[in-house]
């Protein structure tokens, strides 16, 4: 395809996303990212306890906000199994589940484990999934890093695990960024340590945009500073003065726009002491925001800020057009409609601003907690409060006006139901999602109407000179050799997309097993383990991707050689956290506690690994009368040696162990002892064996430990896992088929 076809390809495509997305709920935000639907003829009332304007409810609930497409429902959220049965809880996990629209009947649904990660079970299904309409497929973002592309038959198209490939931080609070579809990509951010350069801490916030078919990464972006905190704002596009921008919150207390097909950095403006989880709107060439901790600039406590988006670079000093301070309002997206900013506060008050010159026109009382964000639909505001109240209003620049007042009740009758998820609103309906139930709200004669959504303001012609490339996909990984093949996109200076061009590659000293072959990398099946970069250049410009080797089982490392802050090259999030140690001769990898959560989670593989055993000497060390955990990880399962509680067992998922057999095992300090953790996937499920002893006796014959999973882990890449109550170390690491 020539590139003036392909450029009325992507007018065409965008014209008709536009027209699917008028009657669905595809983004969290709606079709136009802002929380405005633009639906005609939604109920004013409804009540629960009569059925008035109810047509169906599902006892599934959640805390995320449901998408809607093609008249069906997606929501991500944790199953229904009670974790404090033990019998129970061996089914609990994450699931997404797609009803009927209409009816509310259960199309199909996809229950999956939740691994290695600290987030309880009330927090599962934090962030919201996105549907493309050009497609047809759906995509979830979990509380343990599986990104994953269904069909919208819930067959999955494509996968990756961020904490295992890319190094994602799971916090123990459950926040988890919600993705976006622009165009071909879709979107997600997260904090991460990953390897070589961008491994090295402090982590980094970074946005990941990934080509929505493939799932190939396309391009990676971390403005801002060191994150202060885990956050959850969901990034939103908007053309500005002829520039497609990503405009996000950050965990380093900062808003950021980015050109949205590049990702190059646009502006920044710092303005929280703690990460940004609310989701900004736009307007024109406008962006709003707030946040509930401290500000950078002064004593005051909580903010909502009207930014000029059309600066460049640091533009907290010269691009605020108004701001009000000694507001919280730290977790809700914001609204604006017709010249108001509507904004939920921590302290459940609806405040409404004139967005121009930052006014406030009213407050509307909804309860005592915000959490839930408003969404503006037929001359109404429909928002919650966490403590199950949901409210239909009628605004205006005077006042506000009550339509109907819901309160639910938990669904076991004992206190009230919870909300933390907005409404969604499409083809006629409403749809609410509580801790407890999903409800559908609406008539059964509804004639669904809709205005047309506007065509976004016009961007910049393209210029025909390539002022940018990119070498596509950006990072990825070869096992026991094997090629990739690549892909050179060019943009202008105004990161429009130009056209393909045929690539030269020139794999760098830190790939000596690469050789390139027209537009492949070739990796030769010998190739001993490395990571390093591929480079390819258009006139002078250059552009990298990032490439991880593995070679064939087994692997070994024993460290010798290692100096300074050197860790293997492919090893993610372990820089600074290993260091190699010089003692008596012998070089081990010692992790000392450093502050943050105590969980330490290393990756040595790529996650579609199976069938295989992971093996390595351990030594614990005593601090102030405590002792450290040391476990190895195999296909999601971790083997622990537990220090201070004399134990050997098994975990998955730390806060509720689903395999968590354990037996007494006596470790002392300063002795080092050799773990070996073996699981293979059989027809009844997963079979976990694990063993230790004293480095240089014999190994036992018998395992240690045992488990069964019926629901296992199929697959996942080896790993460390340290609880670092204190210092310890590991030495000869080796993984070998089984």
């Amino acid at each position: 395809m020539n590139t003036s076809a392909y450029r009325l390809a992507l007018m065409a495509l965008a014209v008709t996303a536009s027209a699917a997305n008028a009657g669905d709920w595809a983004q969290w935000r709606g079709p136009e990212q802002t929380g405005v639907s633009r639906e005609k003829g939604l109920v004013d009332t409804w009540s629960l306890e009569d059925n008035k304007n109810v047509l169906w409810v599902s006892p599934v609930g959640g805390r995320a906000t449901p998408i809607v497409m093609n008249g069906r429902v997606y929501l991500n959220c944790r199953t229904h199994h009670d974790i404090n049965d033990p019998k129970q809880l061996l089914e609990a996990g994450e699931q997404v589940i797609c009803w009927d629209a209409a009816t509310g009947d259960v199309v199909w649904k996809d229950q999956f484990n939740v691994f290695q990660t600290d987030i309880p079970a009330p927090r599962v299904g934090w962030a919201s999934m996105v549907g493309d309409p050009d497609t047809g497929n759906v995509y979830v973002h979990s509380v343990d890093g599986l990104f994953r592309c269904y069909t919208g038959d819930g067959k999955v198209v494509w996968e990756h695990s961020l904490l295992e490939q890319y190094g994602k931080i799971s916090g123990y609070g459950g926040r988890t960024m919600t993705p976006i579809i622009d165009e071909d990509r879709v979107i997600i951010s997260f904090l991460t340590l990953n390897w070589g350069k961008t491994g090295v801490p402090p982590p980094k916030h970074a946005y990941y945009a990934f080509d929505k078919r493939t799932g190939k990464l396309l391009w990676v972006s971390a403005p801002g500073g060191r994150p202060l905190d885990t956050n959850y704002s969901c990034p939103v596009v908007a053309v500005i003065e002829g520039t497609r921008m990503l405009i996000g919150g950050n965990g380093d207390g900062g808003l950021h726009a980015m050109n949205a097909r590049t990702g190059e950095p646009i502006w920044s403006f710092l303005m929280s002491k703690r990460g940004m989880n609310v989701t900004p709107v736009v307007d024109g060439k406008y962006v709003y925001i707030a946040h509930g901790e401290d500000n950078v600039d002064s004593i005051a406590f909580g903010r909502i800020e009207c930014i000029d988006a059309t600066g460049r670079g640091d533009v907290a000093k010269t691009h605020s057009v108004w701001r009000v301070d000694d507001i919280k309002a730290g977790y809700q997206a914001l609204l604006i409609h017709d010249g108001i900013l509507y904004v939920v506060a921590d302290t459940g008050n609806l405040h409404a601003f004139d967005s121009k010159t930052g006014k406030q026109l009213w407050i509307h009382n909804l309860g005592t907690v915000g959490k839930g964000s408003p969404v503006w639909a037929d001359g109404k505001i429909y928002v919650m409060e966490v403590n199950g109240n949901i409210h239909i209003l009628q605004p205006s620049r005077e006042g506000c006006q009550s339509l109907s007042h819901v309160t639910l009740k938990a669904a076991n009758g004992v206190g009230m139901d919870e909300i933390y998820a907005s409404p969604a609103i499409a083809d006629g309906r409403v749809y609410f999602v509580t801790r407890d139930r999903t409800i559908c709200v609406g008539t059964k004669d509804q004639q669904p109407s809709s205005e047309p959504i506007p065509p976004p303001p016009a961007e910049t012609p393209a210029q025909e000179e390539v002022a940018l490339i990119q070498l596509v996909p950006y990072e990825t990984h070869v096992s026991g050799g094997g090629e990739i093949e690549y892909e050179l996109h060019a943009f202008d200076k105004n990161g429009r997309f130009l056209k393909k061009v045929e690539p030269t590659l020139e794999p760098q000293a830190d790939l000596p097993a690469a050789k390139a072959v027209g537009n492949k990398l070739v990796i030769a099946a010998d190739a001993v383990e490395q990571g390093g970069l591929v480079v390819a250049k258009l006139g002078e410009l250059t552009a990298t991707a990032r490439v991880r080797v593995f070679p064939k089982l087994p692997w070994k490392w024993d460290f010798e050689g290692l100096t300074g802050a050197q860790v293997p090259p492919t090893w993610i999030a372990a820089t600074r956290r290993l260091v190699p140690v010089l003692e008596n001769g012998n070089t081990a990898m010692q992790h000392t506690p450093a502050g943050g959560t105590p969980s330490v989670y290393l990756w040595l593989g790529p996650p579609d690994m199976t069938g295989y055993t992971i093996q390595s000497d351990v030594l614990l060390k005593e601090d102030k009368r405590r002792l450290p955990s040391v476990g190895l990880t195999v296909n999601r399962y971790n083997l622990i040696l537990k220090g201070n509680t004399a134990k050997l067992g098994f975990q998955d998922w730390a806060p509720h162990p689903r395999i968590g057999n354990e037996v007494r095992f006596r470790s002392d300090p300063n002795v080092w002892y050799t773990l070996k953790f073996r699981v293979d996937i059989q027809p009844d499920g997963a079979h976990l064996q694990g063993k230790a002893w004293k480095r240089g006796d014999p190994e036992p014959e018998a395992w240690t430990v045992e488990a069964l999973d019926p629901h296992p882990n199929v697959n996942g890449s080896p790993g460390l896992y340290l609880y670092s109550l204190a210092p310890c170390q590991v030495d000869n690491v080796v993984v070998t088929p089984n």
